[in-house]
């Protein structure tokens, strides 16, 4: 176990040991309340609901199982709140930039106004917006979900829907992990549809390196009509190539002629997010009066960025990573998309349950979040409490936090030793 010591950080620092954290953050609270004890990070096992593929860019099936970093926080009432670390790592630098945290009341990180997080302060933009540490905040707000006994949405505004719309993102490129063809994955998508879900996010993009060539060209486009056949014509259907067409511009414009016909909802990154690259393969598809709307940006780690591909009118869904960008953030940037009607805003999540959960946390609240990505993943550590999914739609309890627990036993599903910052 890694212990970065608070007593002896606080004192190489030559700070005293209580710091009035309420007057610097302003804390609207007539009392500061419980503060930060620790954190802890650790690896958990979990496992997907069923063997998942590659795709475009793997070296090999993904598999049933997988692992997951996950932070609590430990606050001096005893309070934990729980939460999904991102995709970057949670190394040495971000680790201590934490520790400058401990003893700090979390309720002083946000501005308020009636009961409501309104926004963040300036003081905390520095961790809250920057993706080498905005994952904690997963953690903190299921911390002060808990203190409020109040969920997790409760604190940022109120419900304007009720049920939630995922689509199925694990149908990756079994054909080629079972050297079957597109039977395989009609057969796949047509138990998705059974299992209930309305939407499928299917993988495309083999030619980059599993099928290379026309013939790969060809099997995405097979694919798709065979999934399409499957499911239906009530039924939305998305496509993500992974960036699997980059520097392929002519077969990128002959996979969506032919997949046009079949009604894709949008396609993901067909090749990495290029304005004028999107506006020409706007411009070769309005010649054949074919409009496919585009999604992008899980890699965009600065969401300010986004404030200009709205601008430009190129994308019609936004997805930024919502375990590495953090709740509020991305709440944030839907608050802001308001202003442009075309655009939607879809967290990206892949492998993580609690990653899911927060995103439908972010859709009960922003109407403009109107998708969540489900990766049909179970984190062992953890126990949801009270989420259903009936016909098609997820519904989020009343539970405070994101109404999730540590599953006793917890530990026992750690798979690699436990990080205490302290």
């Amino acid at each position: 176990m890694i212990n970065l010591n608070r007593r002896n950080f606080i004192k190489s620092a030559a700070l005293p040991l209580v710091m009035p954290w309420k007057n610097f953050y302003n804390n609207p609270y007539d009392e500061q309340g419980p503060v930060i004890k620790s954190f802890t990070v650790f690896k958990t096992s979990g496992n997907f609901y069923r063997f998942i593929a590659m795709n475009a860019y793997d070296t090999a099936p993904k598999g049933i199982t997988g692992t997951k970093s996950i932070v609590t926080i430990l606050l001096s009432d005893g309070t934990v709140g729980i939460g999904p670390v991102g995709y970057r790592p949670a190394d040495d630098a971000a680790l201590k930039k934490l520790r400058g945290l401990i003893g700090k009341d979390p309720m002083g990180f946000y501005e308020w106004n009636g009961g409501k997080i309104t926004g963040v302060k300036n003081e905390m933009k520095e961790y809250l917006f920057d993706a080498k540490t905005a994952w904690f905040e997963s953690a903190v707000l299921d911390a002060i979900g808990k203190l409020k006994q109040v969920p997790v949405w409760k604190l940022f505004g109120e419900p304007i829907r009720e049920g939630i719309d995922p689509y199925d993102g694990t149908l990756y490129f079994e054909d080629i992990a079972h050297n079957k063809d597109v039977s395989i994955l009609a057969a796949s998508a047509k138990q998705s549809k059974e299992d209930g879900y309305r939407s499928i996010k299917m993988k495309l993009g083999r030619p980059l390196k599993w099928m290379p060539g026309e013939a790969g060209v060809q099997r995405d486009i097979d694919a798709f009509i065979a999934v399409r056949e499957a499911v239906g014509a009530n039924f939305k259907l998305m496509a993500d190539p992974n960036n699997g067409y980059a520097k392929q511009f002519d077969w990128a414009v002959r996979l969506l002629k032919g997949c046009a016909p079949y009604d894709m909802f949008f396609i993901e990154e067909i090749f990495p997010d290029d304005t004028s690259e999107y506006r020409k393969l706007r411009d070769a598809l309005s010649k054949d009066n074919i409009s496919i709307p585009v999604a992008d940006g899980e890699n965009v780690n600065d969401l300010s960025l986004f404030d200009q591909y709205m601008a430009d009118g190129v994308y019609s869904y936004l997805q930024p990573d919502m375990h590495t960008c953090g709740f509020s953030n991305i709440v944030a940037l839907a608050r802001r998309a308001q202003s442009y009607p075309h655009i939607k805003i879809i967290p990206h999540v892949w492998q993580t349950q609690l990653g899911l959960l927060m995103s439908l946390h972010s859709s009960l609240i922003q109407k403009n979040i109107n998708h969540v990505e489900d990766s049909r993943y179970t984190d062992h550590a953890i126990t949801p409490v009270g989420y259903k999914f009936r016909e098609g739609q997820w519904f989020v309890p009343d539970k405070p936090g994101w109404g999730v627990e540590l599953t006793p036993g917890y530990k026992q599903f750690v798979t690699e030793k436990e990080v205490v910052v302290e």
